[in-house]
């Protein structure tokens, strides 16, 4: 008897985890089956989102489970870096400089015009609508006095969701029909790997994964990953690809995790703020097709790799959906990569002193 109830608290720190899992799985195979684009993250997303929603304190996702799926995910990307993409990120720094001035500026007017028409605060209106991470905004509108937390939170959810669903949506159906530029650099594929060739890159992401944690280093799981495994693909060790299963749970880890993180609670009593950060967040997303659009007139990228370039998601996001869709990663990698290294690293800076002045 005394047993059972000394495993009696294991059971009940498991069972929502087991819980969650079994109700988002269905939803990957739902949107599988209604062919919606990046139907193991989106699906279960959608499900767990509902549920979250639904059952409050019922659910529960380890970090761990999506640290994981990063650390696959970033190998994935990782390995589709060469030498001769390396060349070409280096070439086309100007134009990364470009785009990612055109994208905040794009923020700061929509921002501005949502203080305008909402009354919320300046400082609100410009931490909600710069596309710099919605937790990384989150924090710097508590240091700031003038910022409302549940405002910035909205706004920044808005683009979250209108990203996921809205750019794949595009991705899928309005730019790979059509007409595509000069091909992206294809990666090897070979289908046969020696485990002892191979295991070098196998074991670069996790152990980058590491050390960027160690570094202290944002996105750790994915960043190091990234970096670790290019690394070992361009001093020449063999990176098999993943497993198809291997990234649709990857997908499925990240999912769950973003419909557990993204809480419905902060949408209550925003009233006319919700149209302003839905409709600006939709602005930015036709904003950016525009500039990718643009981007392929000045480079040699097919307008699904410049749009996937330049559209204000997470690396995590953008990266999925060009692995899925076949459009040149490392492109895409080397823009989102420097847009979030700007917002990570300057634009905390200036902002923090324009509105705490």
């Amino acid at each position: 008897m005394g047993s059972i109830f000394a495993e009696e608290p294991f059971f009940s720190k498991v069972l929502p985890i087991l819980t969650t899992g079994l109700v988002a799985i269905p939803g990957g195979f739902l949107f599988s089956f209604l062919h919606i684009p990046l139907p193991w993250m989106l699906g279960p997303l959608t499900i767990t989102l509902i549920h979250h929603a639904l059952r409050g304190k019922g659910t529960r996702w380890p970090v761990g489970f999506r640290n994981a799926g990063m650390v696959v995910i970033g190998y994935s990307m990782g390995r589709t870096v060469t030498v001769e993409t390396t060349q070409q990120i280096l070439i086309n720094l100007p134009g990364m400089v470009a785009v990612t001035l055109l994208i905040v500026l794009f923020s700061l007017a929509t921002g501005y015009l949502t203080h305008r028409q909402t009354g919320i605060s300046l400082a609100s209106g410009i931490l909600g609508s710069v596309p710099g991470g919605l937790a990384q905004m989150v924090l710097m509108a508590e240091e700031i006095e003038d910022a409302d937390v549940t405002a910035v939170t909205v706004m920044q959810m808005a683009r979250v969701l209108a990203v996921l669903f809205i750019v794949p949506f595009v991705a899928t159906y309005g730019i790979v029909h059509l007409p595509a530029g000069p091909p992206a650099p294809a990666v090897a594929a070979a289908t046969h790997y020696g485990l002892i060739a191979a295991l070098p890159a196998l074991l670069m992401a996790p152990l980058g994964a590491w050390l960027a944690v160690r570094l202290n280093s944002p996105i750790p799981f994915l960043l190091g990953s990234i970096f670790a495994t290019a690394a070992a693909v361009l001093i020449g060790f063999p990176a098999p690809p993943v497993p198809r299963p291997l990234i649709n749970t990857a997908q499925l880890f990240f999912g769950v995790y973003l419909g557990i993180t993204i809480s419905l609670e902060s949408l209550r009593g925003v009233g006319k703020l919700l149209p302003w950060a839905i409709g600006g967040s939709v602005a930015l997303v036709a904003f950016t097709y525009l500039v990718g659009f643009g981007l392929t007139l000045v480079t040699p990228a097919s307008l699904l790799t410049a749009f996937l370039s330049t559209a204000p998601g997470g690396i995590t996001e953008m990266g999925i959906v060009a692995l899925t869709l076949g459009a040149d990663v490392a492109f895409v990698l080397a823009y989102q990569l420097f847009r979030l290294f700007c917002l990570l690293l300057v634009a905390p800076l200036l902002l923090r002193r324009r509105f705490k002045r």
